[in-house]
């Protein structure tokens, strides 16, 4: 890609995962449609992260603003803000300013690493690999409040072992990690709707 197409990707598509599937299917030869299938399949999570928000945005901020903010969720800005509902009131203008800084820095980052990535020829020689899975550890721990919050974490990995164990091809296509997620995302509301 050139800088520009990488720059503009980062401004359309503002999720990493998304940006590497699309990458995948671009060097397969894959079509656009896939690229387009794949990315609303993996993506799903952000539906029950918005769903997720609603108790803290109903009344405090319009639906309109509300639906039209959830388009900058991610899974960093929503551990930052459900973090930050926590112990402030949620308001359209933090969502909004989270989102906005972190898309831009997104976008940023994406400039920055178009222009100086040809300097690295060997990205492994970094360590880099640890990165992502210690991002998601903090998240993780970020929204842990309550010792049932451990288990259902603890539950759902376990449940998206199991299923990629079981169904291997379904590692492949990231299913197993959305139904665990699903059904992980499912026993939390149910243990939380018993508090």
């Amino acid at each position: 890609m050139s800088v520009a197409q990488a720059v503009m990707m980062s401004v359309l598509c503002f999720t990493g995962a998304g940006q590497y599937i699309a990458i995948g299917i671009m060097q397969a030869g894959g079509a656009v449609i896939t690229i387009i299938l794949a990315n609303i399949l993996v993506n799903l999570r952000y539906l029950l992260f918005s769903t997720s928000t609603v108790p803290y945005l109903k009344d405090r901020v319009q639906p309109l603003v509300a639906s039209l903010l959830s388009y900058g969720l991610t899974d960093e800005t929503y551990a930052v803000a459900m973090n930050h509902y926590q112990d402030h009131p949620a308001t359209a203008s933090y969502l909004a300013g989270l989102n906005l800084t972190s898309h831009l820095g997104w976008i940023g980052s994406t400039l920055l690493g178009a222009l100086l990535g040809s300097f690295i020829t060997n990205t492994d020689r970094l360590g880099l690999g640890f990165a992502l899975p210690a991002m998601y550890t903090c998240l993780l721990v970020l929204m842990i409040n309550r010792r049932t919050d451990i288990w259902v974490a603890v539950f759902t990995a376990v449940t998206c072992l199991v299923i990629g164990y079981l169904v291997p091809a379904m590692m492949d296509n990231l299913s197993n990690l959305i139904i665990a997620t699903v059904i992980g995302a499912t026993l939390g509301v149910i243990i939380n709707g018993q508090h």
